[in-house]
């Protein structure tokens, strides 16, 4: 049987591009399960939208899934470049994901990252996910 827990997070998401940052900070009700990965599970704002977002952390990986407005399943693995699909409104595109710095921890998750598109950088991400 899974054991569910619910906690308060907070998320906090910096973005570089053009030269720019922007941060995006939320709280959030994060249930957490335990199978044989650890499972993070909230409700994401995105503009008047809501994504439904998972988080496994594995051993030394960590898939990041969105669901909603848009479609998205990002793997991080430090120092590797994985491809991934990205569906919007907009339409479908391919991505190239470089992960600088994960840490897959179910009190502070920490993810580093580019993202690419035809082989040009998009920008540089921090991803965090903290339970306060």
């Amino acid at each position: 049987m899974t054991e569910k827990k619910t906690a308060k997070y907070k998320l906090t998401q910096l973005v570089f591009m053009h030269d720019e940052e922007t941060k995006y900070e939320q709280q959030l009700d994060v249930d957490i399960m335990h199978k044989e990965d650890t499972y993070l599970r909230y409700t994401e704002a995105l503009d008047e939208h809501e994504l439904n977002v998972t988080v496994r952390l594995g051993d030394g990986f960590v898939k990041l899934q969105r669901r909603g407005i848009i479609n998205m399943n990002f793997y991080f693995e430090e120092g590797v470049k994985t491809d991934t699909f990205y569906d919007s409104p907009a339409g479908r595109h391919h991505f190239e994901i470089m992960t600088h710095t994960l840490k897959p921890e179910t009190e502070k998750l920490v993810i580093k990252y580019d993202l690419f598109e035809a082989g040009s950088l998009l920008g540089k991400y921090k991803y965090t996910l903290e339970r306060i």
